[in-house]
């Protein structure tokens, strides 16, 4: 079934993942810039696999079920030590990296299993929770600019209580759309 509305959505979360990229983690440093980049391509990936299943390759579903995993929790993982670098002014080191990818793909391998793809919900709303926190305590250190990050994730928490009400709308492309949205907040963090 062809959902024209949720194509167009991811396609907008895709896009604008690339351009946040290359317009705002051009200059931070490498390794800051690797783990922003794992962030913004695995959402970038799931959501380019998103716009194919939505315009009716059913054949991709699992893909992108699987990709959307992978940003849920690599992805995540990622975002949460780039951003703690971010509003610390730190340079993220080699082992840091390292070992933030591989508790996040172990995350990812864990949550594939069917018995605890339930615990995707958590991982999520436990990361939006630490990130804002995170953010909080740059702006009391601070860090003006980390407002930004504070304005992304209370849009990305209020699209996914959206997604319970019953709205004229589809309640997915509101959360694509509110995640393009923070995608940009985190862009203007920087």
């Amino acid at each position: 079934m062809i959902q024209l509305s949720n194509a167009f959505s991811d396609a907008v979360v895709a896009t604008v993942c690339i351009v946040v990229f290359f317009k705002f983690f051009a200059y931070v440093p490498f390794h800051n810039r690797l783990l922003w980049g794992v962030f913004l391509v695995t959402v970038s990936l799931a959501a380019g696999a998103g716009v194919f299943r939505y315009l009716g390759f059913q054949q991709l579903t699992d893909t992108h079920r699987s990709l959307s995993t992978l940003a849920g929790s690599a992805g995540l993982a990622s975002v949460v030590v780039a951003i703690w670098g971010l509003v610390m002014r730190q340079t993220i080191s080699r082992s840091t990296v390292i070992l933030t990818l591989s508790c996040g793909l172990i995350l990812f391998v864990f949550l594939l299993y069917p018995s605890f793809q339930v615990f995707s919900s958590v991982v999520q709303a436990f990361t939006m929770l630490v990130v804002m926190l995170i953010a909080v305590f740059g702006l009391m250190q601070k860090y003006q600019k980390a407002i930004w990050i504070v304005i992304g994730v209370m849009i990305l928490g209020i699209a996914t209580k959206v997604a319970t009400q019953h709205l004229p709308f589809s309640p997915i492309d509101v959360y694509h759309y509110a995640l393009a949205a923070m995608v940009f907040c985190f862009g203007k963090a920087v």
